[in-house]
């Protein structure tokens, strides 16, 4: 793929990071339902004076941010779907019955909105194997379906006045942005021309550590994003290596069960994440693009944890609270980028079509 596709989508993660700071900003301040209808902002695209209001702000600036990922994704799909096998029927029917989905959503039609998205899911698979798609063909539709279906989930979010869309749109939202770190690396000379060199036996202990430490950083997303949106004012203890003066709390009531899991599933995953650091930097000899990686990884997990604690002891300070979010982010990401590393070089070396993928006895 081209130079230029590649900054075009370093552009589009980088609106991302603003979007998920923004929509952090959100729920910190407990601002997700200041605007009570959706898509349409009290009845209109823009109410004069938005801005001016500090809840508006936050809660319609996230739409439009949101609408603007939307449109980057839309562009990298036509941008690739111009260069590999291009049919302007399944981009029409791609588009229409993505709008289509929205309005059933709006509609409250969630049964028929959910059979148009399997089906759709259903296609996409049937079609990038069938028609043996190029890899960025699959990923940036996949991007374009998941864009639309996060879409939804902010509106149901705001419709149904549901705690559990949020969190499942605060999930999904960072899973969506490792897929948009996938689209970029694989347009980038890293994944085209590097050469990746390890024994058949390492590079199998390589790829189950990567996966495991990004299942584990995932697992604490999952609980942060319980514990942010069903704790919003405050949290349920304010020690911080007990739980409300207990080691272990008991499961019922949750808000303290969940605030503890945070906490030391996020310092067991800290460990883990120095574990992989130290032993990525032998895996990642070859690819010295990619040795910052490992490298980063060694920091992060430490200013998590500090951040963390400053959460508790701050009530949930504004700032530490979203850079808590952002740092985590990062180690999401970084999690994905080492997997998709890895992983990405067994399977094309398994089909043989890249000397990115090799791997030496």
């Amino acid at each position: 793929m081209s130079r230029a596709f590649h900054r075009y989508s370093l552009l589009t993660l980088a609106v991302g990071v603003v979007l998920i700071w923004w929509g952090a900003a959100v729920t910190t301040e407990d601002v997700g339902l200041a605007v009570p209808d959706w898509p349409l902002c009290f009845g209109k695209i823009n109410p004069e004076g938005w801005y001016k209001v500090p809840a508006l702000l936050l809660e319609h600036g996230h739409r439009w941010i949101a609408t603007t990922i939307g449109f980057l994704v839309l562009g990298q799909y036509f941008w690739v779907f111009a260069r590999h096998q291009p049919n302007a029927a399944e981009a029409g029917i791609l588009i229409l019955t993505g709008i289509g989905y929205l309005v059933l959503v709006y509609m409250g039609q969630l049964v028929i909105a959910g059979l148009i998205l399997g089906m759709g899911l259903v296609w996409l698979c049937l079609t990038w194997y069938g028609r043996r798609w190029h890899l960025l063909r699959g990923l940036t539709t996949l991007a374009l379906m998941l864009v639309i279906l996060q879409a939804s989930l902010g509106g149901l979010r705001v419709l149904k006045m549901s705690n559990a869309y949020g969190v499942i749109h605060g999930t999904l939202g960072q899973l969506f942005y490792c897929l948009l770190i996938l689209i970029a690396f694989a347009s980038s000379r890293t994944w085209e021309e590097g050469t990746l060199r390890l024994s058949e036996r390492t590079a199998l202990r390589a790829r189950l550590w990567s996966l495991g430490l990004f299942l584990a950083v995932f697992a604490q997303l999952v609980i942060g994003a319980t514990l942010r949106h069903t704790q919003r004012d405050h949290l349920a203890a304010g020690d911080i290596l007990t739980t409300k003066g207990l080691l272990v709390p008991p499961v019922v009531p949750a808000d303290a069960f969940v605030l503890f899991l945070h906490k030391y599933w996020g310092f067991t995953t800290a460990v883990l994440v120095l574990v992989v650091a130290v032993k990525a930097h032998r895996w990642l000899i070859t690819l010295p693009r990619l040795r910052w990686v490992p490298a980063l990884l060694l920091y992060l997990p430490v200013i998590q944890v500090t951040l963390g604690i400053f959460v508790i002891l701050t009530g949930k300070s504004f700032w530490i609270t979203n850079f808590h979010v952002l740092n985590g982010l990062a180690l999401l990401a970084l999690s994905f980028l080492l997997a998709a590393t890895l992983w990405g070089a067994y399977l094309r070396a398994s089909r043989g079509s890249s000397p990115a993928s090799t791997a030496d006895g």
